[in-house]
């Protein structure tokens, strides 16, 4: 029961001009520009081990080496059946020469050096590959693999990032994305 003549509590609120900030928080994670797992191209045993673990390393150093060995003695002995079959070919060139040889003769021969030329070619690509070079300058990551163990295209041996300029990765709301811009 209240008396029609007592006052009625009102609360009044002034209204006043002000600017508001429309602040968009996202979380992410800093990441470097450029990262590589280094892994060897082919299988074998490590015999050349040059990362030193947080040291800043140039592109094209050679970082590590897988025992190519037996490759190099392929080269070799290939080499040596070239000279020999190059020898063949400029003797019978010569019996060609006077039509003491049918060309046929002479093709095969030539075929054999051109063959052992190629195969020359191939097991130096080969070796190539037992080499392990930094794709980039960066900074080496701890190592996996020791000096002497036995690696594979899928061992890592160690990481190199780029450091010198990161990338922030993180994720905002599709409403967001007209105001996110480069810079």
């Amino acid at each position: 029961t209240t008396k029609s003549n007592d006052p009625v509590v009102v609360d009044i609120i002034i209204g006043e001009k002000e600017s508001i900030r429309n602040v968009i928080e996202a979380n992410g994670s800093v990441i470097a520009s450029e990262y590589v797992e280094l892994r060897p191209e082919v299988s074998g045993r490590l015999i050349y081990l040059n990362l030193p673990e947080g040291k800043w390393i140039e592109k094209g150093t050679v970082v590590a080496r897988v025992n190519d060995a037996d490759l190099l003695a392929q080269i070799s002995k290939t080499k040596v059946q070239l000279d020999l079959a190059q020898k063949t070919v400029d003797r019978l060139q010569q019996l060609l020469d006077v039509n003491g040889l049918n060309q046929a003769d002479y093709d095969a021969a030539f075929n054999q050096v051109n063959i052992l030329k190629a195969d020359i070619v191939y097991t130096q690509a080969l070796v190539d590959k037992t080499v392990v070079r930094a794709p980039f300058s960066g900074v080496a990551g701890l190592r996996q693999v020791s000096p002497g163990a036995y690696v594979t295209p899928s061992t890592i041996i160690a990481t190199l990032q780029q450091t010198s300029e990161v990338k922030i990765d993180f994720t905002l709301p599709e409403m967001y994305g007209s105001v996110v811009k480069t810079g």
